[in-house]
């Protein structure tokens, strides 16, 4: 059972890591009816033999929330445009810090700006699968659905350690 979760929570890693981290405060809900763009991408993806689902909710300049499934939660982030926090609850991991703990950990210098344009830009799939790369993890990604909408809705909180 290990020998089949190692590869999937290395993928979702890299994906979280590539298109949303996450933040060091509690957000349950985002926005008023068209204050800011908001958006919500659906995607599938897949890497090593295991496909996942996943989704993307966008508040343009301020909140980046990504999670990612298969049959259970495999991993969540979220990024603002000062700190990251990842949970990955297969792994046990709980990791928050800002764009330079991801640069220490990582290798990768990259910004809020920089996971916002690469989530909408016209070849996101593309830039995606070449950010899992570096990290060497062959990921496939299919974006399903980019929809604007009104409001914005977090479905979770972020867990005290």
């Amino acid at each position: 059972m290990r020998h089949y979760l190692l590869p999937a929570a290395a993928a979702c890693l890299a994906f979280l890591l590539a298109t949303a981290c996450c933040s060091t405060k509690p957000v349950t809900t985002t926005g008023t009816p068209s204050a800011r763009p908001y958006t919500v991408i659906t995607f599938t993806g897949e890497s090593e033999g295991l496909s996942f689902n996943g989704q993307v909710r966008m508040a343009k300049d301020s909140v980046i929330w990504c999670n990612i499934s298969k049959l259970v939660e495999l991993g969540r982030a979220m990024a603002t445009p000062d700190s990251v926090w990842l949970r990955a609850p297969l792994l046990g991991r709980n990791d928050a810090g800002d764009y330079r703990m991801v640069k220490r950990r990582t290798g990768l210098d990259i910004s809020f700006a920089d996971l916002q344009d690469i989530l909408e830009a016209d070849d996101a799939e593309q830039r995606i699968a070449n950010l899992a790369r570096r990290f060497g993890i062959a990921l496939t990604v299919k974006i399903k659905k980019r929809e604007r909408v009104d409001t914005l809705t977090f479905p979770f909180r972020k867990i005290e350690n």
